[in-house]
C-alpha cells in the first residue's frame, strides 16, 4: 500500500544524511533534514545497543555502578557515547529499512504494532526495557506518557504482556470516549505529516494524502467501528485517498449520523455510581477548587469524567483512566487539587472493594 512512499523515504533519508559516505555519526543524523520519528528510531537503536552492552559487561562486575555519583557521571558519558556513535554504511541502510517499515506499521496501526513489537518473544519486561522500546516510537507519545505515570505511581519494576496489552487498549478506549470528531482526526496528523514530507521531497511528488484503506485500518485499530465503516462506504463509492481536511469532514459526518457508541469497549455505568459522584469524600470547597483548576470551571465536564472513572472495574483501571485525563488535559498530577481528587477516588474504590 505504501510501496512508493517506502522507496522514496529511504532515498530521501540517504540523500539527506549519509549520501555516498562509508559511515555516519548519530549526531549528523539528528542534525539532518529528515522526519523526527526517523531520528528517534536511530537514537533508540543506539541507546538499546548501549544498554545491552552495559548489561552484559556488568553481570559479574565487582564494582558498584549503582553509586549515586558514579551514576551521574555514567549518564553524562552515555549521552556522549550515544551522540557520537557511528553507523557503518551497511548497518545504517539495514537500520533504515527496518525503521521505515516499522514506522508505517506503527503510524497506521499503533495498537496492533505495539502489541506485536514491545514483548516479541518475552512475556515480562522491566520498566527500563519498556521505556527503551518506546524510544523508537516518537509518534503518539500519549501511550508511554500515561503508562510511565501509571507504572511509576505503582512502584512497578516490571510488567507482564497480558497486563500491558489490556492497559494499552484501555488508553485507546478512554481517548475514543472523551474526544470529538475533530480531536480524533487530529490523532492522525503524525501519519499525514510523515507522508506529506515524503511527497514534498520525492521526485514524482504527491499531495500528502493517505489511502482511505490505511485510515480504515487506523480507526479499526482504535476499535472505532462506526468511523471505520463510514470510511469503508466512502471507499466503496470511489474515494481511494483523503487529505486531512477531507478526513475531518468525513468523521464529522459519521459522528452526526450516529452518536458515538462504545458499549463494546467500556464497562456500563451502574446507576448507583452516578449517585456516588456526590458521595466522594471531598469537601465542597475542595470540590469547587477541583472543578475550577482541573476541569476549566466546567461542572458538566467534571461529572462526565467522574462517571467514566467510577465505571471502572477496579481502582487500577480507574487510576489509569484518571492519569489519561490528566495527561490529555495537561494537568499536573502532583498539584494539591489533583492529589485530593486522586485520594478521594482511591478511597471510594477501596471501600467499594472491601464491602
Amino acid at each position: 500500500m505504501f510501496e512508493y512512499e517506502l522507496e522514496n523515504i529511504q532515498k530521501i533519508t540517504v540523500n539527506h544524511t549519509i549520501g555516498a559516505q562509508p559511515s555516519i555519526a548519530l549526531k549528523t543524523i539528528l542534525e539532518s533534514n529528515i522526519p523526527a520519528n526517523i531520528k528517534s528510531f536511530f537514537r533508540g537503536e543506539v541507546e538499546s545497543l548501549l544498554y545491552r552492552e552495559k548489561q552484559s559487561d556488568r553481570t559479574h562486575s565487582k564494582f558498584n555502578f549503582l553509586q549515586e555519583d558514579v551514576q551521574l557521571l555514567q549518564e553524562q558519558m552515555d549521552i556522549l557515547l550515544v551522540y557520537h556513535y557511528t553507523f557503518p554504511r551497511e548497518e545504517f541502510l539495514k537500520t533504515l529499512d527496518v525503521c521505515t517499515h516499522f514506522l508505517f506499521n506503527y503510524l497506521c496501526r499503533p495498537q496492533w504494532t505495539l502489541e506485536s513489537y514491545l514483548f516479541e518473544d518475552k512475556q515480562v519486561l522491566s520498566v527500563k526495557e519498556l521505556g527503551l522500546k518506546f524510544r523508537f516510537c516518537a509518534d503518539y507519545p500519549y501511550y508511554w506518557s500515561i503508562l510511565e505515570k501509571y507504572l511509576v505511581g505503582k512502584n512497578r519494576t516490571e510488567i507482564e504482556k497480558e497486563e500491558l496489552v489490556r492497559l494499552l487498549r484501555k488508553i485507546d478506549v478512554e481517548i475514543v470516549n472523551t474526544h470529538s470528531a475533530d480531536d480524533l482526526a487530529k490523532m492522525t496528523q503524525p501519519f499525514f505529516e510523515f507522508v506529506s514530507f515524503i511527497h514534498q521531497h520525492a521526485l514524482n511528488g504527491g499531495r500528502g494524502d493517505l489511502p482511505t484503506k490505511a485510515l480504515i485500518y487506523f480507526f479499526e485499530d482504535k476499535r472505532l467501528s462506526f468511523a471505520a465503516q463510514h470510511l469503508q462506504k466512502l471507499r466503496d463509492q470511489g474515494i481511494q485517498s483523503m487529505m486531512f481536511d477531507e478526513l475531518t469532514d468525513a468523521l464529522r459526518d459519521s459522528f452526526s449520523r450516529r452518536s458515538i457508541s462504545t458499549a463494546e469497549e467500556t464497562v456500563p455505568l451502574r446507576p448507583a455510581e452516578r449517585k456516588h459522584i456526590t458521595m466522594l469524600a471531598i469537601p465542597e470547597r475542595d470540590r469547587l477548587a477541583i472543578i475550577s483548576s482541573l476541569f476549566g470551571n466546567d461542572e458538566s465536564k467534571y461529572i462526565t469524567t467522574m462517571e467514566k472513572v467510577l465505571s471502572s472495574a477496579s481502582w487500577e483501571d480507574a487510576g489509569l483512566s484518571l492519569d489519561h485525563y490528566f495527561t490529555m488535559n495537561d494537568v499536573d498530577p502532583f498539584s494539591r487539587d489533583a492529589i485530593i481528587l486522586t485520594n478521594a477516588l482511591q478511597s471510594f474504590f477501596t471501600n467499594r472493594e472491601s464491602s
